[in-house]
């Protein structure tokens, strides 16, 4: 069965072919919401692919505080980069709901990318996009006004669903929103509710509609 694997963009330039000779290789594993597929500091022996549900990667601050980088959903993947065997984790991963993945073993996943030159373009382009997020993270943590990165968290968010008419739907809680942008739940929800109130936004189930986006453009300023 290759269908399934075509969910993964990684793979979305690879023949059947190919695609069948992979197939064998990757480790179906299931986690409930919660669990750990792994953690910061250990040996990166294995790169994972979402088959289903969401997982957040993640590190924990000097301060204790949990700091979440990005969340994966179906078709996603770590697809860190193993190097050397005894290269480390920099992030940890939990499930944040009960989920499906398939592990491929990092010899594997090595090879795949050594010999076809596709997942290696595949691989640099993940990288860039990473990069780029990452940079974004790091603007808005340094941010000292709370309101600030939750403004442009928001705008970001905009910005990439154009279709989207203002309406965000948000595939995270609000306590995974406020560890996006560093801070406090309380903090994040205070600060949705103040936005609310000058009806900049409005905040609905699992939803946070822009009402005014020039408005909240000119916090920023």
């Amino acid at each position: 069965m290759i269908t399934d694997v075509r969910i993964i963009p990684f793979f979305k330039d690879l023949s059947d072919r190919e695609l069948a000779a992979i197939r064998p290789c990757l480790r179906e594993r299931t986690f409930k919401k919660g669990e750990n597929l792994f953690l910061e500091g250990n040996v990166c022996d294995r790169v994972f692919f979402v088959k289903h549900g969401r997982i957040k990667m993640y590190r924990i601050g000097s301060t204790g505080r949990e700091q979440i980088l990005e969340t994966l959903g179906p078709g996603d993947t770590c697809a860190c980069n193993p190097g050397e065997r005894d290269w480390q984790c920099g992030t940890s991963a939990e499930a944040v709901t009960d989920c499906t993945v398939w592990f491929l073993s990092r010899d594997h996943y090595l090879n795949l990318v050594k010999t076809h030159t596709e997942l290696s373009r595949a691989l640099n382009r993940l990288f860039a996009e990473r990069l780029k997020c990452f940079s974004s993270l790091i603007e808005e943590v340094s941010l000292k006004d709370s309101k600030k990165r939750l403004v442009k968290f928001l705008l970001d968010i905009l910005g990439e669903n154009k279709g989207s008419k203002g309406a965000l739907t948000l595939t995270f809680t609000r306590e995974e929103l406020a560890q996006r942008i560093g801070m406090a739940r309380e903090t994040a929800a205070r600060q949705l509710a103040d936005l609310k109130r000058r009806r900049l936004i409005d905040v609905r189930a699992r939803q946070i509609v822009i009402l005014n986006q020039q408005g909240l453009q000119k916090l920023l300023e």
